[in-house]
């Protein structure tokens, strides 16, 4: 059991446009058939403290 993960999130209305960055990414993974996860969030490139508490569940799904 493989405990790799790639987790992506972005802001929607990222000002340094990384949501546009992690789509493209997230779909050229897709497009290699590597499995992964992207949350694009309502949201800019400031207070990302509030997805701490997701980007550590990803973390800890993938520990099991």
């Amino acid at each position: 059991m493989s405990r790799r993960r790639i987790y992506l999130d972005a802001g929607c209305h990222d000002e340094f446009f990384l949501d546009l960055a992690a789509k493209a990414f997230s779909d050229e993974l897709g497009r290699l058939g590597i499995e992964h996860s992207l949350e694009l969030f309502e949201g800019n490139h400031d207070g990302v403290d509030r997805r701490i508490p997701a980007a550590i569940a990803e973390l800890i799904n993938a520990l099991h």
